[in-house]
């Protein structure tokens, strides 16, 4: 079976968005960084998790997340490795949360080798609404 890398970024960086099979936009979901409680934190804080995960749509969008994932996998055949990517405006709190929960609720797959890569969770916080228009 393929490892399957779950890649959290964000748009708001001016890098190259991942080269992946599939992926998914979390700019809907309401930004903690709205929050001050929440701006200066990211995705490894449980306060930051809870928050992303209470908001409407997040669960439909772990959902698909992870579908997704089952059925790329079931497909890939000779692949080493399948990426899915997901993207919010600064990638330090929507994406990370939901790529980590996706490789969590993936974990219990015989033989998979799954990872949650957080390209921009270190980055500079921007400023609000950067990277939040429709790419």
């Amino acid at each position: 079976m393929p490892q399957l890398q779950i890649v959290s970024f964000g748009y708001g960086h001016k890098k190259p968005r991942p080269s992946c099979a599939v992926m998914f936009d979390a700019r809907h979901l309401t930004d903690p960084y709205l929050d001050p409680a929440l701006r200066d934190l990211d995705a490894r804080d449980p306060r930051v998790q809870r928050a992303v995960m209470r908001t409407p749509g997040a669960q439909a969008l772990l959902a698909a997340i992870v579908t997704t994932a089952y059925q790329l996998l079931a497909q890939a055949e000779d692949a080493d490795t399948v990426t899915i990517a997901v993207g919010c405006g600064g990638g330090r709190h929507r994406a990370p949360v939901l790529a980590s929960r996706a490789v969590v609720q993936l974990d219990h797959l015989d033989e998979l080798r799954a990872l949650a890569v957080h390209r921009d969770l270190d980055e500079h916080l921007l400023a609000a609404g950067a990277g939040d228009a429709a790419a």
